[in-house]
């Protein structure tokens, strides 16, 4: 909840706190100006809502019904009473693209709007392997082609059975179909200020085509041979995938997607070389994989080297991480990713 800020208080913060790119009049007779209140602005920037009087008893929140991306309001819950002059303000930055209602928590007949807040949203791509697919046949998806123009993708949410419902999550799942037809696959990606996207494709399962014949083949008995003992256990076998390129503006993180055909308990560490040679040392961290199911990492910037991460773009210029997995067994997988702003 964020509180009121009165006129001189607000004045006082200086101009780095007036980021408002719009501002809306609360104003006498119950009404709010201008454009009734509506306003279109782009995600990062501020409605600011000043109260103009001479009535000032006016409280603006946001709607929670249907609940909504962003959420505001002026006064504490269950404040009714007037206790706003003339010259109070209220600042909101808006952080999600959509359209967000709001209203007077005293008069919500009379006084609401909308907030329209633009912004770029994620890129959803995926694969289908293979394309078409027959009844019992395992068709892979793969979902790392989705990305994100100001930012990183951070979630993959699938519709495999065409129903409706995500129900599975990861950057590259598999699923095998029992019954032939036309499923509607979808895929929706998350970045990191919470925006989705949703995109589709039509995947065909054919019948399976009629089993040949059935034959009693000859049995020759063959020798009994003595069992091999303390054979060497099977080695997992570990993929690690992530896109060539990653855009984080706010320096969060390496994002790679791992999977062990085995299951497998993983040490997950890495670097980041700057241009020049300094290197940013991430911190080491384990992972449980369970067998064949892909894992989303994220290997966290530390706090205290954000700042050169983020001195390296602004001079235009890349840095390269390399985040490297190792399993108990001792196999060793590396993924390069070139990083920009």
């Amino acid at each position: 909840m964020i509180g009121l800020v009165s006129l001189a208080a607000w004045a006082a913060l200086g101009t780095a706190a007036m980021g408002a790119n719009e501002t809306v009049s609360v104003g006498n007779n119950k009404t709010l100006s201008p454009n009734s209140g509506n306003a279109s602005i782009t995600r990062g920037d501020t409605i600011t809502w000043r109260w103009v009087g001479p009535e000032t008893g006016h409280i603006i929140e946001s709607d929670n019904t249907p609940p909504q991306a962003e959420v505001w309001e002026s006064d504490p819950p269950g404040a009714n009473e007037d206790n706003h002059v003339v010259g109070d303000t209220f600042p909101h930055t808006f952080t999600h693209v959509g359209a967000f209602n709001y209203h007077c928590r005293v008069h919500p007949d009379k006084m609401f709007g909308t907030i329209t807040v633009s912004g770029t949203a994620p890129v959803a791509a995926f694969t289908m392997t293979p394309p078409a697919a027959t009844v019992g046949q395992q068709v892979d998806f793969d979902g790392m082609g989705s990305s994100d123009p100001d930012g990183v993708v951070m979630g993959w949410e699938w519709d495999l059975d065409g129903n409706g419902s995500f129900e599975t999550t990861g950057a590259t799942p598999n699923r095998t179909y029992s019954s032939p037809g036309t499923v509607t696959v979808q895929l929706r990606v998350t970045d990191n200020d919470s925006t989705t996207t949703t995109t589709t494709k039509d995947l065909v399962v054919s019948a399976a085509p009629a089993a040949p014949p059935t034959t009693i083949p000859t049995v020759t008995p063959t020798p009994l041979t003595p069992p091999i003992l303390n054979a060497a256990p099977a080695m997992a076998k570990l993929t690690v995938t992530s896109a060539a390129k990653q855009r984080s503006a706010h320096t969060r993180g390496v994002v790679v997607q791992a999977t062990c055909d085995l299951g497998c308990l993983v040490t997950v560490t890495g670097t980041i070389v700057l241009p020049g040679g300094k290197k940013i040392v991430l911190p080491k961290s384990s992972k449980s994989l369970a067998a064949a199911r892909a894992l989303t990492i994220v290997v966290t910037v530390p706090k205290k080297s954000r700042a050169s991460l983020q001195a390296t773009w602004k001079k235009g210029k890349m840095a390269t991480a390399t985040i490297v997995l190792t399993t108990a067994q001792g196999t060793t997988v590396k993924r390069v990713v070139k990083l920009a702003r």
